[in-house]
């Protein structure tokens, strides 16, 4: 895939658009199977009948349907970006330890793109400082002591 399309803004683009379209089907397969289920079993429960029914008169089907799609695509997004939000906590960690002086552990992620680019980039820093620690403490060993 190019580079231009492997970016962190078109994979939120991709799950905004992922999470729409299966909250939308999902909201209508659970639509149709209430609808079946109301003709044919809940004659029998009168306080599912009256329940329903007081739902559709006071509240309507579209503001019930608008906040149940509404309820269903927040909860998509939020499982489909999880991913996404531990590469950056990851990322975030390393540049953290860096920061501190000390040499991370190497960052692994499993997003391409610009989040593997800036893994690469750290997991590359980290090697030369830990090369450069090594060779100044050989440096130092190689001295006469007193």
């Amino acid at each position: 895939m190019s580079s231009r399309f492997n970016t962190v803004r078109m994979k939120y683009i991709y799950i905004c658009g992922a999470s729409a379209v299966l909250s939308i089907v999902l909201l209508f397969v659970m639509y149709q199977i209430m609808r079946l289920a109301y003709r044919l079993m809940f004659h029998e429960a009168v306080w599912f009948t009256n329940l329903v029914h007081w739902s559709i008169n006071h509240i309507g089907k579209k503001p019930i349907g608008l906040l149940m799609g509404g309820g269903l695509f927040l909860l998509f997004f939020w499982v489909r970006s999880q991913k996404i939000s531990e590469d950056m906590q990851a990322l975030v960690r390393g540049t953290n330890e860096l920061a501190n002086g000390r040499n991370p552990a190497p960052i692994q992620v499993l997003s391409g793109g610009e989040l593997r680019q800036l893994s690469d980039q750290i997991n590359a820093i980290a090697a030369l400082t830990a090369n450069k620690d090594c060779s100044e403490m050989k440096v130092k060993s190689e001295e006469p002591s007193c």
